[in-house]
């Protein structure tokens, strides 16, 4: 989760977004931060992709294989996402000298090969970053996986080789497939450089493939 307050604040915009008719990614940015501000856990709910959220709070607070399914199955709720997303917001103030609300969404761009998600421009502070958002069939949300992708890299490929050789190993096997694996693919055409990043994907990429 504190991966958000370094890796969300570098890397260059690409090709601007056409504005549509509807909720864009700009404004689920924009209401995705007034509700970690406010913690409204219902709404994070309908704002942030789930699988790779609950993979990432499991993988954070390191809980047991059989937690994991339970969040991957149940969703993210009650207490445990109320303190995930207030920890959330004290920590980022905390650690970039700046509240999110202080956080100014700035503009959306277009991911090469990647049409599926979309980066939008945030600034703090006069220091860029940006937020990973991907299309869902329930609309744009938040993936905060691609976000904060090449800080977690490493405990995310420990967590799933210690979790296939359990009984919930094609579960966790799967919601990496399904979220993990995609969003750091978007991580790393954002940092083509990171060669920790590159080899950390193909190597989740295989595991979750086994």
């Amino acid at each position: 989760m504190l991966a958000l307050l370094t890796a969300a604040c570098s890397g260059e915009a690409n090709t601007p977004v056409e504005s549509t008719p509807g909720v864009t990614p700009t404004v689920v940015v924009t209401q995705w931060l007034e509700a970690v501000v406010a913690v409204d856990v219902d709404a994070l709910a309908d704002l942030v992709e789930p699988i790779g959220l609950a993979v990432l709070a499991g993988v954070e607070n390191s809980v047991s294989s059989d937690e994991l399914v339970g969040l991957l199955n149940g969703g993210f709720e009650g207490d445990l996402a109320t303190g995930y997303w207030t920890t959330f917001r004290d920590d980022f103030a905390a650690i970039r000298g700046g509240s999110l609300e202080s956080l100014v969404v700035v503009d959306e761009s277009q991911i090469d090969g990647m049409p599926s998600h979309v980066a939008v421009g945030v600034s703090l502070n006069e220091t860029m970053g940006r937020v990973i958002v991907r299309q869902t069939d329930a609309g744009w949300r938040v993936d905060l996986t691609a976000t904060v992708g090449p800080a977690l890299v490493g405990p995310l490929g420990d967590y799933l080789l210690s979790a296939l050789s359990g009984e919930n190993a094609v579960a966790i096997a799967d919601a990496y497939r399904a979220a993990i694996v995609p969003a750091l693919d978007v991580a790393v055409i954002l940092d083509q450089a990171n060669s920790d990043l590159i080899f950390g994907t193909e190597y989740l990429r295989q595991l979750s493939e086994e």
